[in-house]
C-alpha cells in the first residue's frame, strides 16, 4: 500500500486527525493509539517512518483510569524509523526526530532531537 495518500487515508478513517492524506508519509508498522486515534494530528507535509508508535493515553494503576493528551505532528516535521512519541506533545514546522527515540516532551519548530529519552541536537 503506498505510504502517500491510501495509508494516510485509511488511517484517517481509522480515527487519526490528518490534514491532506496526499501530502503526508506513513511508514509500515506504525501504530497509532487505538483507544483515542484522534488525539493525533497529522499536519501537511509530516513524515512518520517505519516501527513508529504514536500513544496518547496512559492507564493510572492506582486509579485504574486513563489520562489522556494530544500528540500534534506540525507541517514537514519527520520521525525516525522506530520512534516512540508519548503524550502530550507537540513536534514543532520541520523538525527532525532521529531514528529509535523516544520522546517525552516539545520539541521547538526547525530542530533536531535524538535519544532517549530524546534531547536538543542542533538547529535547522
Amino acid at each position: 500500500m503506498p505510504s502517500r495518500g491510501w495509508r494516510p487515508f485509511f488511517c484517517k478513517m481509522g480515527g487519526v486527525t490528518i490534514q491532506n492524506c496526499k501530502t503526508v508519509f506513513i511508514g509500515e508498522n506504525v501504530l497509532f493509539d487505538t483507544n483515542f486515534p484522534e488525539d493525533v494530528i497529522l499536519e501537511d507535509g509530516c513524515g512518520i517512518t517505519a516501527g513508529c508508535v504514536l500513544l496518547t493515553h496512559f492507564k493510572n494503576p492506582a486509579t485504574g483510569s486513563f489520562t489522556r493528551g494530544k500528540i500534534h505532528i506540525m507541517k514537514r516535521a519527520y520521525l525516525g524509523c522506530n520512534t516512540i512519541i508519548v503524550k502530550p506533545v507537540t513536534i514543532g514546522e520541520n523538525s527532525i526526530i532521529g531514528a529509535g527515540s523516544v520522546v517525552t516532551k516539545d520539541v521547538p519548530a526547525n530542530e533536531v532531537w535524538a535519544g532517549n529519552p530524546a534531547r536538543y541536537i542542533k538547529s535547522r
